[in-house]
């Protein structure tokens, strides 16, 4: 009887939960609806401060000139670009009826075909400046080459006539931009009086050499752009992105700058013409719709040279153009 005893409390019997010990962690309490509105509370903090401090940093890039624009520093990323020069002919007094050499230049472009007729006077420095009383010569026969540039270049600077006076085109590579051109002279006859500026004209047409930071903002772009497309084919791609990105943060400000300038500080001035130097005489709206498509451009081979898809560009180098250069 004592062993079926033993057996019967054996197996009626459990085992006691053990005891806690001194060194486990009492169970968590649920957060209390006052301390939950306080953490969003805290995290929304956080996101506004934030936000405050991204737009305090892109009002203080817009808010930035530059005191001396006419001195510039070269632009090193990762190449350095030079700033445009003045137009030797500056303070030269004209008055009436002038003639203004050029040198027209086309870029070829990646598909063979040439671009737009541009003035590269900086690769001709000894074009020359002169009254002209007897008025435009004849133009060439449309369907012609030279038609051809002569109608491109009245379109772009409206009433006044251009010529084509020189041979036939001369190859050669833009010393920047190491982009294959062709060259030839032409003239252009316009009413012009007073003081020639750096631009070579009167103040109707803006340019980089004159401190337009829109013409230097555009230039930068496609000259950024063109460095990129040789360091993809030479397969450098760290300096590829480097380019490129430089090419997308001023084509992303260089619309806010003008935003900025027009509706916060009243300081745009409408309708200018702009003389730019590689992509010919723009006015506002081809200008920025240039740029625009360079960026685009600029994007799609930075994230072909490794970079990610959505580059990030800080206020500071979207507004770098308009500081100084």
């Amino acid at each position: 009887m004592r062993f079926a005893l033993v057996l019967l409390i054996a197996c009626g019997s459990s085992s006691p939960h053990p005891a806690p010990t001194a060194n486990e962690p009492p169970p968590k309490k649920a957060p209390t609806a006052e301390e939950l509105r306080a953490k969003e509370q805290a995290k929304h903090d956080e996101i506004v401060a934030a936000h405050r401090a991204a737009e305090s940093e892109q009002q203080d890039a817009l808010a930035a000139t530059c005191a001396d624009p006419k001195t510039p520093a070269p632009r090193c990323e990762p190449a350095c670009y030079q700033a445009e020069g003045k137009d030797p002919r500056e303070g030269r007094r004209v008055a009436g009826q002038v003639e203004v050499e050029h040198l027209v230049c086309q870029r070829q472009l990646d598909n063979g075909e040439w671009g737009p007729p541009a003035f590269v006077d900086e690769l001709e420095p000894k074009l020359k400046t002169r009254p002209n009383p007897r008025g435009k010569p004849k133009e060439h026969k449309k369907g012609s080459w030279q038609g051809e540039v002569e109608a491109a270049l009245h379109e772009q600077l409206g009433k006044d006539g251009v010529v084509v006076t020189g041979g036939n085109w001369t190859q050669r590579p833009h010393p920047l931009t190491h982009e294959t051109m062709r060259c030839t002279t032409a003239s252009q006859y316009t009413a012009m009086s007073g003081k020639l500026d750096a631009c070579g004209g009167t103040g109707k047409v803006a340019c980089e050499a004159g401190g337009n930071a829109a013409a230097h903002a555009i230039n930068v772009i496609h000259f950024r752009l063109a460095e990129a497309r040789q360091l993809a084919a030479q397969k450098k791609e760290a300096d590829c992105q480097k380019a490129a990105l430089e090419a997308i943060a001023v084509a992303r400000g260089l619309p806010r700058w003008r935003q900025y300038k027009k509706l916060n500080v009243g300081q745009w001035k409408d309708g200018l013409v702009y003389r730019t130097r590689f992509d010919g005489v723009l006015d506002e709206d081809a200008l920025f719709a240039t740029a625009t498509t360079l960026g685009t451009e600029a994007e799609s081979l930075y994230a072909s040279c490794g970079g990610d898809v959505n580059a990030k560009t800080k206020a500071e180098q979207e507004q770098s153009f308009h500081v100084c250069w």
